[in-house]
């Protein structure tokens, strides 16, 4: 039986003879039959390409160009953040054009040359994307901003909001569970990708850098990007695969290239390269390099072929359009040439083996006999064994985690390299004594900016000091989550006065594998009798003490200073014994004060920013004014009166100049100002799971509105207002 073999080819190319920023490329039907490339300029506009032309009314805000009919230039006056499209209109099949700018979303409807809608958002416009959610009956706009997502719709009104506390970085809806309703995956600038249906989260993925992009793909799979370079694609809780280039990926894309039988995920780079890897390997199928880097990739049928081409667009207004060809491959010829492909490699890799082999004999003539010992001949004995074992140092100035690597015989280590995310500056760290200092044992301390489990890769070389090659060991192990936490003795121990409590219906033996499976204990915790069981711990990173308390009637207490600590307990141990549901008390001293003189800084920002406005107002009269009298001192031939009227106006132009940049820092100050009272209530909301945690956030939104401080903090403590 034959089966079809796709072939990729280049089927058209021109230029847009503009610059087109990285991230700001879509393509839409704007008259709900023929798309048109849509990219955001380096000039604050937007360019809609239509090969297929259909002159919009000239009444709005789209402008035709007279050098090219294909083009037009949507003028928005504000630096352009995010660009995307979707039919957001009930009963209307055309799509909707959607611009994000520092302070505003448009959405446009380019057909008709007019507006949709035009909201203000203070917290900024980082993200958009389009899509049904919860109970929605119709598409859904939601933005991710500097701190908290907002949802609108095709009126622009908010229907939904919840705090992210980091830049939303990238928006994505998709069927993350397999229910048959989608969810809302977003990452955000604290590393995290966060899964959301409906107000609770139910899922979280933690990477070791900014995630900047996010693509559903089939079979309920997402691919992500990351700034420092790395591509790959999860599946639900699992990550299927993950690459790392020096390059940045600029876009990410899914295009049915192959067919559903492999389905590929196409990478724009930052350095001009594309390549397509198939999404269940992550192996590289296809190559093409354009001159500069990738602003963007979408797919659509610009031929009007009835099929749609992969359509690639750089940074320099190169467009480049790409389509497959079919030819047919046995499926008898195509099985022998992947076995002999997979022979040929194993090949490869024994006589590297056995030339390896060749060259340590050569270079030991004398083999091993009665009178040489291992160390004189370079080798090491067969039974030779790594061991390694990892445990937690509070002795110290700098308190870390220790891995602790041997031998078990007298061969010595030449080097230990060990392989980590998020851990050290770069993804690996390396320790090799000089040759006086060799030994069978080494340390090698980690410090772990997070609670996050790491899994660590350890490579040592062993051998003797007169070894000219070296045998290599291999091991991995894994850091649970809360691995910076050493255990203490009653000595010492001083308990918090902030605490998070809650009451769960679970045997603490079960609690015990809980702590046994998350820290990193010298020996298991048991619970044999008492009315309770408490766990004293100091934290290495900033020396605060951590006081767990379980009793037997099911309340549970967290004793600490740290609010993410707290909260991040709390799911950790929720998740571990699958409840959905929780209530909780808590106290939190020092982060209500915070978020107290946050709130009241917030006030004064907005008062200050009203009065700025004003002042522009009464300057703008004035400007106007002036600008008469001078031209009317012009007419009149009076030149002294028009120099006077115009030194005024260059006065009162720097007064203006002068405002600006205050108004600008002012709002810097509120945005971050206002990202950190997002991520006090998001902490907040993580002490609760399920609906307690949602009604949490919701009901703390209402109290920002109505500047409610006292029912704010009643609803950190108790989770209800």
């Amino acid at each position: 039986m034959d089966r079809l073999e796709k072939i990729i080819r280049p089927v058209f190319n021109f230029e847009l003879d503009y610059k087109i920023l990285p991230g700001l490329v879509t393509i839409g039907k704007y008259d709900g039959t023929h798309p048109c490339l849509t990219a955001g300029t380096a000039t604050d506009k937007v360019l809609i390409h239509s090969p297929h032309k259909r002159n919009p009314s000239t009444a709005g805000r789209i402008l035709s160009l007279e050098s090219n009919k294909e083009i037009s230039l949507l003028n928005i006056n504000q630096k352009v953040g995010c660009i995307t499209v979707g039919t957001i209109v009930p009963d209307d099949e055309k799509d909707i054009l959607i611009v994000g700018t520092s302070s505003h979303i448009l959405a446009y409807h380019v057909h008709d040359n007019k507006d949709v809608f035009y909201r203000e958002c203070p917290d900024g416009v980082q993200s958009i994307a389009v899509g049904n959610f919860k109970d929605s009956k119709s598409p859904v706009v939601m933005v991710g901003g500097n701190s908290t997502i907002h949802g609108f719709d095709h009126l622009g009104n908010e229907i939904f909001w919840t705090p992210v506390g980091d830049i939303v970085t990238s928006v994505l809806f998709m069927d993350y569970d397999k229910d048959g309703t989608n969810e809302l995956v977003v990452s955000s600038g604290n590393f995290n990708i966060t899964v959301f249906k409906g107000d609770q989260r139910i899922a979280e993925h933690v990477e070791t850098e900014v995630v900047t992009h996010l693509i559903a793909l089939p079979e309920n799979r997402f691919a992500y990007s990351v700034m420092n370079g790395t591509v790959g694609v999860y599946e639900q809780e699992s990550r299927l695969w993950r690459v790392k280039s020096k390059h940045v990926a600029t876009s990410v894309h899914y295009y049915d290239l192959l067919g559903q039988l492999n389905p590929q995920l196409i990478t724009g780079w930052s350095n001009g390269k594309i390549d397509c890897r198939s999404v269940k390997t992550g192996e590289v199928l296809f190559k093409d390099h354009m001159g500069a880097g990738i602003a963007g990739i979408v797919e659509g049928d610009y031929r009007s072929v009835g099929k749609n081409d992969l359509i690639c667009v750089s940074t320099s207004g190169e467009v480049r359009g790409f389509t497959t060809t079919k030819t047919l491959i046995g499926e008898e010829n195509r099985c022998e040439n992947d076995i002999v492909m997979e022979l040929l490699n194993q090949k490869q890799v024994l006589l590297m083996e056995l030339k390896q082999y060749e060259y340590n004999m050569r270079y030991n003539e004398n083999a091993v006999n009665e009178t040489e010992t291992y160390e004189n001949s370079g080798v090491i004995p067969a039974n030779t064994r790594l061991q390694i074992a990892i445990t937690t140092n509070s002795d110290t100035r700098n308190p870390h985690v220790e891995v602790f690597v041997a031998t078990n015989n007298s061969t010595k280590i030449r080097a230990v390299t060990i392989f980590a995310e998020g851990i050290f500056k770069s993804e690996s760290h390396v320790v090799h004594p000089s040759l006086s200092e060799l030994s069978s044992e080494i340390l090698v301390p980690l410090f772990l900016p997070k609670d996050n489990p790491v899994d660590i890769h350890v490579k040592a070389m062993v051998g003797y000091p007169k070894s000219i090659q070296y045998h290599v060991f291999e091991i991995t192990r894994q850091l649970p989550r809360f691995s910076m936490y050493a255990l203490k003795t009653n000595k010492g121990i001083s308990k918090p006065e902030s605490f998070v409590q809650f009451k769960i219906n679970e045997r603490l033996q079960r609690i015990c594998m809980w702590i046994n499976q998350n820290f990193l204990l010298p020996d298991d915790v048991e619970f044999n009798s008492g009315p309770n069981l408490i766990v004293n711990l100091l934290c290495l990173r900033d020396g605060t003490d951590l006081v767990m308390q379980f009793e037997i009637s099911g309340k549970v207490t967290f004793y600490t200073t740290n609010i993410v600590l707290g909260s991040d307990l709390v799911q950790s141990l929720c998740s571990y014994l699958n409840i959905d549901h929780l209530e909780s008390q808590a106290n939190f001293p020092l982060q209500e004060s915070k978020l107290k003189a946050l709130l009241e800084r917030l006030s004064s920002i907005q008062e200050a920013r009203s009065k700025l406005t004003t002042d522009v107002a009464d300057r703008l009269s004035q400007i106007k004014f002036l600008v008469i009298k001078a031209e009317d001192s012009r007419i009149l031939d009076e030149l002294k009166s028009m120099a006077e009227n115009y030194t005024e106006l260059h006065a009162l132009n720097q007064e203006l100049i002068n405002g600006h940049n205050v108004r600008l820092q002012n709002y810097n100050e509120g945005v971050e100002t206002m990202k950190e009272i997002n991520a006090i209530i998001q902490h907040g909301s993580r002490l609760r799971v399920g609906p307690n945690s949602a009604n949490a956030i919701t009901q703390c939104r209402s109290c920002i509105k109505n500047n409610n401080v006292e029912g704010l903090m009643k609803i950190m403590r108790t989770g209800v207002l």
